[in-house]
């Protein structure tokens, strides 16, 4: 009986429909570059390299990036349901519920200078778009006051493994720093405690999995009740619940330099390729240093030509500055 209830309630294709994002959402700002990822043979972590793409003028798109990751705040901060009761009431008045949920969520990000909530909102939106991973809880709203950080996991993701009937909790970690073994270093650090649980009320993961438990609102009560189970302690699904990471290191580098000349994409990827094994051989360090090579770790290397420039445009385009 129980198995028939899981089946009729959880699935990969209704995990689907809860993105927001598709596959191609991101390509007019960041491309891809093939690197060589042979020292990271021994772990099991998967590396995406996303470089800024160029406009017409030879320039960066940093700030057309930023505004494209403001335009996604109401889906990254505010819960379904108050998005869709929000649609509702404009289909039959007008549309200022909608721009209510966006000065909503504009203000729900500090002004701190040093914010890493530009980074955690480009996570959201890398997992979204290039793993396909929909975001389970929104935890913006949860804290407890503008200027302040929440506290543990930068993001959680969920996807369903058909094949093992396990449901997979994507714990995320953003890091952008100036300097990129720093940024590599801090984001597996912070990792760890997630995706190596050490069970019991006082593990990392407890938390969220709580609040995640307490929140979750997908618009879909079915699917609701059936991911409470792998949520539950108590309940034998619970032993099908699995942790991997998904994570985000940015920095600066020297790849959109133009003292070469005038930048080109592919004079870019040719430069983010070649610098790569550098940045290769400092993810395999810090991974096995904290113990991370057994684990499943999407990570996202996106290189800036200034990680400062970049919170100061995503700053100016939620109007925080």
């Amino acid at each position: 009986m129980n198995d028939i209830e899981i089946d009729s309630g959880i699935s990969f294709e209704k995990f689907q429909r809860l993105l927001r994002a598709t596959p191609t959402s991101l390509d007019a700002y960041l491309g891809t570059t093939e690197i060589d990822v042979s020292l990271l043979a021994s772990t099991k972590t998967t590396v995406h390299v996303r470089s800024l793409l160029i406009d017409g003028n030879g320039t960066p798109r940093f700030n057309d990036l930023a505004d494209r990751m403001a335009a996604e705040i109401i889906n990254y901060c505010i819960p379904r349901s108050d998005i869709e009761s929000a649609r509702e009431l404009d289909a039959r008045h007008d549309t200022k519920h909608i721009a209510n949920l966006y000065r909503k969520a504009a203000r729900l990000f500090t002004h701190l200078k040093t914010s890493g909530e530009g980074g955690e909102l480009l996570l959201y939106l890398l997992i979204e778009t290039y793993l396909g991973i929909p975001q389970m809880l929104c935890k913006m709203p949860l804290k407890t006051a503008g200027e302040m950080h929440f506290h543990g996991a930068d993001g959680v993701h969920c996807k369903f493994d058909e094949s093992k009937d396990n449901l997979c909790v994507y714990w995320g970690e953003s890091k952008l720093h100036k300097k990129m073994s720093k940024a590599i270093g801090e984001c597996f650090e912070s990792l760890k405690p997630f995706v190596q649980p050490s069970g019991g009320s006082k593990s990392a993961e407890r938390r969220d999995l709580e609040l995640l438990t307490d929140n979750l609102d997908l618009c879909d009560s079915t699917l609701e009740s059936a991911i409470l189970r792998y949520l539950d302690p108590d309940d034998v699904k619970f032993n099908q619940l699995t942790y991997r990471g998904a994570a985000l290191v940015g920095f600066d580098t020297e790849v959109y330099s133009t003292e070469s000349g005038p930048l080109s994409n592919e004079r870019i990827t040719q430069a983010v390729a070649t610098a790569a094994s550098s940045w290769i051989g400092s993810m395999d360090y810090y991974m096995k240093k904290h113990e991370l090579a057994e684990i499943e770790v999407e990570l996202f290397c996106v290189p800036f030509n200034s990680v400062e420039d970049f919170r100061a445009a995503l700053f100016e385009e939620l109007g925080l500055q």
